[in-house]
């Protein structure tokens, strides 16, 4: 009995015995697992050069190019109106606004008229006076050659005591009386030119006042100085007009523009011409005909309607003349001309005063550059996938930004693959699995089809 329990003790022991030297024997020696360098995915795009067309997207309200107030310089009532005055109206160069009662101004004309006159009556009046003290000047000055004829007979008779003295001196006081005569005609007619010289600056001033009294009768017309859109009307007929009182309030059809903000450094990437070569064209005292020329900048207007999107072909006029403090941005002014043309109820509205547009500007087209999204660059640096599918950091030097890409001028020496992802930590050589960007290749080849 005892024999058999230790029998039963040391089985167990001995089957876990032979069962460890089973495994120890057949324990195969353990593998050595190779290393390998894990890729990191990454999308790219292809970057090639190609021909460029920089663009900058900007809104604005459209305003009126020029703005008419009627404001009368002479009073009185309103005997006429232009039947279509009213806001909104349509009215045509030199129609007929406004007409005020020329009555006051008109009997002021008659009366500058007949002053005029009566000054034009005095200067015939002083000629004939004139005419006439002359030729009586030449009767006296006979009369008094022959008073000194007889003055020199009688003295001779006094001399051989023929005539008494008293006789002598009667005939010494008539040719003194002559004398004086002569005198008196003599210094009215040198009075006539002083004369005349007054009475033409009376005939002068008179003559202006009277101008002043027919302009006061034109001014009492008030006529469309273009073709225009009434937008406000602050008269009714038989009202009485104040001098220097508005009106009427009208805009100008044949143009609008739009004021649009942007940015200093956007507007300078539209430029076609570096500041070196600009620089010239301002030391010329150059006519903005001659600026917009040089710069070479495009334009175009469009409102989105419904479905679809109205456009409009614009200029590029001129730029603000200063910087905007509370934005920090540069307003340019681009024209639309006749913005009534075409019009299409339903399909193509005007551009009216007020409305809201998006304006496109483009620069001239420039050969060899380089399309990136903005995103891949960081800090002037843009990280490229080489041969081996390795990143490696490439500098860029950034032209201008369009929306969500930039144009490079310098850095890539050729096609490169850039990457788009933001890599974090992005290292150096580290090993690359590319993929295309489907969406950035597609915007980036959009650009092409817009040139």
């Amino acid at each position: 009995m005892k024999i058999s329990k230790k029998i039963l003790f040391f089985l167990p022991v001995a089957a876990g015995l032979v069962l460890l030297f089973l495994m120890v024997s057949n324990k195969k020696a353990p593998v050595r697992q190779e290393l390998t360098e894990k890729k990191r995915s990454v999308s790219v795009v292809e970057v090639k050069a190609r021909t460029v067309i920089p663009r900058v997207t900007g809104y604005g309200y459209v305003k009126p190019t020029e703005t008419w107030q009627a404001i009368p310089e002479v009073s009185g009532r309103i005997i006429q109106i232009h039947p279509e005055l009213k806001r909104g109206a349509f009215i045509s160069k030199g129609d007929l606004l406004v007409r005020i009662d020329p009555q006051t101004y008109g009997l002021a004309e008659s009366r500058g008229a007949a002053s005029v006159m009566s000054v034009e009556a005095r200067l015939i009046e002083l000629e004939q006076q004139r005419i006439n003290n002359e030729k009586l000047l030449e009767i006296e000055q006979q009369a008094l050659r022959l008073f000194r004829q007889e003055m020199e007979r009688k003295r001779n008779l006094y001399d051989k005591g023929y005539i008494s003295a008293s006789d002598l001196e009667l005939e010494e006081k008539n040719m003194l009386a002559q004398e004086a005569s002569v005198n008196s005609l003599l210094n009215t007619l040198k009075l006539i030119p002083a004369q005349e010289k007054a009475l033409l600056a009376e005939k002068e001033s008179g003559v202006s006042n009277l101008s002043e009294r027919r302009l006061d009768i034109e001014k009492t017309i008030i006529r469309a100085p273009f073709d225009c859109r009434i937008a406000e009307v602050n008269i009714e007929l038989d009202q009485f007009a104040p001098a220097g009182t508005q009106l009427i309030e009208a805009i100008s059809i044949s143009a609008v523009e739009i004021p649009v903000q942007l940015s200093p450094s956007a507007f300078a990437g539209l430029l076609s011409t570096s500041p070196q070569e600009l620089l010239p064209v301002f030391q010329q005292s150059p006519s903005m005909d001659k600026i917009r020329e040089v710069i070479g900048i495009s334009a175009k207007v469009s409102i989105p309607l419904f479905n679809k999107t109205v456009e409009w072909d614009g200029t590029f006029m001129r730029t603000a003349e200063s910087i905007d403090m509370s934005t920090g941005t540069i307003a340019v002014y681009v024209s639309v001309q006749n913005p009534y043309d075409q019009v299409k109820p339903g399909e193509r509205p005007p551009l009216v005063p007020n409305m809201y547009t998006q304006v496109e500007l483009k620069g001239r087209a420039r050969t060899n550059r380089f399309i990136v999204p903005v995103q891949a660059i960081h800090n002037g640096t843009v990280y490229t996938v080489d041969a081996d599918s390795r990143l490696k950091s490439l500098p860029v030097e950034v032209e201008m930004v369009m929306g969500n890409l930039a144009i490079i001028k310098e850095g890539f020496m050729g096609n490169a693959t850039v990457i788009t992802t933001d890599l974090i930590p992005a290292v150096e050589g580290m090993l690359l699995a590319p993929q295309i960007d489907e969406e950035l290749t597609a915007e980036i080849d959009a650009l092409d089809d817009e040139i």
